[in-house]
């Protein structure tokens, strides 16, 4: 079968070669779709022997940030735009196969923070650091 004077499956080949060029083109990334309002660092430094799964708690909602494993150093990245306006949050652990919840006092949040949360072998003398 031709198709206005070429073969159809030199057509088919044709079009899927053009298709496939365009898919694999890159997209390239806009420098305008950043964070506008910055981010919070994270470190988690989980001296203890259990591994803690981590989340953020903002205004009356709980975020999952991750795992961090026992006898490690985990470093999670925090978007300020999921705090909302205030940009207060509380840390809270939650180790695995354990009846109880590690939680840091109230913090508030700026672009730039570098947080390091130190989870020690007793969960009652943890301490949070803010720079």
């Amino acid at each position: 079968m031709l198709l206005y004077g070429m073969p159809l499956n030199r057509f088919v080949l044709l079009m899927s070669v053009a298709a496939s060029s365009l898919a694999c083109h890159p997209k390239v990334p806009d420098p305008g779709l950043g964070d506008p309002q910055g981010e919070v660092s994270i470190q988690v430094v989980n001296r203890n022997r259990i591994d803690v799964m981590v989340y953020v708690s903002h205004d009356g909602i709980r975020s999952r940030l991750g795992l961090a494993t026992a006898s490690t150093t985990t470093s999670f990245t925090l978007p300020l735009r999921l705090l909302g306006a205030g940009h207060e949050y509380r840390l809270i652990g939650d180790p695995l196969g354990v009846r109880i919840m590690v939680t840091t006092e109230t913090l508030s949040a700026r672009d730039g923070d570098e947080v390091t949360w130190s989870l020690e072998d007793s969960f009652a003398r943890s301490t949070v650091v803010v720079h």
